[in-house]
């Protein structure tokens, strides 16, 4: 039985169209026990006043999500975006999910990551294989072990791997990582004790993020049935 509700929160500037497709995807969840938070990085025009945005925000508060979008004029890292929406989270909820603004969840994506912290682990995060192409297999070469745990056969084959990077699973199953990627559920009580570095960027702030937590004693997997598509490069 799953429990517990989740705060979503999702810092995004300038990219109403990637966020309305996952806020769209947010309503197609199996798991709908949650809330989203945006923050607005001075975006051109803003956020909210783009009209697919605020019909799709029209039909999660009727759907009964409480969807807050504040905007941020004060310049800053996405890291410090991060930082600031945990700051201005006041539901209280059980979890929180720290969202990327250009990914597409798919169905089960919330659900199964809820069920790995239910499993024991204190944070969850999937796949993100990027949209044009999710079923590509990058190089191994290509691979920085401090960001993935790999296994490779005789054949130099990859047999697993503790995060995604672009590589196929056959099998659904929950595996312990180091350092978890981009999109992630975790409980919220970490947010007293984890924070993120400001000043850094890309995979830095998942970095610094799960070495942190990991120093703190909280245990971190990845779900590989659970499955979010990067709608963008990583160049952004």
């Amino acid at each position: 039985m799953i429990d517990g509700r989740i705060s979503i929160h999702i810092p995004t500037r300038n990219r109403a169209g990637e966020l309305a497709m996952l806020l769209q995807s947010l309503r197609t969840q199996t798991f709908q026990d949650f809330d989203i938070l945006v923050l607005d990085d001075r975006s051109n025009t803003p956020i909210q006043a783009h009209n697919i945005i605020a019909s799709i925000v029209a039909r999660l508060k009727l759907e009964g999500h409480v969807v807050r979008i504040f905007r941020n004029d004060i310049p800053g890292t996405v890291c410090d975006m991060r930082n600031k929406l945990i700051d201005l989270d006041d539901l209280e909820n059980e979890y929180t999910c720290r969202l990327d603004d250009d990914v597409v969840c798919e169905p089960d994506y919330l659900k199964l990551l809820v069920e790995t912290l239910e499993a024991g682990y204190d944070l969850a995060s999937g796949l993100t294989p990027p949209m044009a192409a999710p079923d590509t297999v990058r190089e191994t070469k290509f691979v920085k072990p401090i960001i993935n745990d790999v296994v490779l056969d005789g054949e130099g084959n990859v047999v697993k791997n503790g995060d995604d990077c672009g590589f196929n699973y056959f099998e659904k199953e929950i595996i312990p990582t180091p350092h978890f990627r981009s999109c992630a559920v975790y409980k919220s009580e970490v947010n007293k004790n984890v924070r993120y570095e400001s000043n850094v960027t890309f995979f830095r702030e998942e970095e610094f993020f799960s070495f942190r937590m990991i120093l703190a004693g909280y245990k971190l997997a990845i779900h590989t049935g659970a499955v979010v598509l990067h709608q963008l490069p990583m160049s952004g």
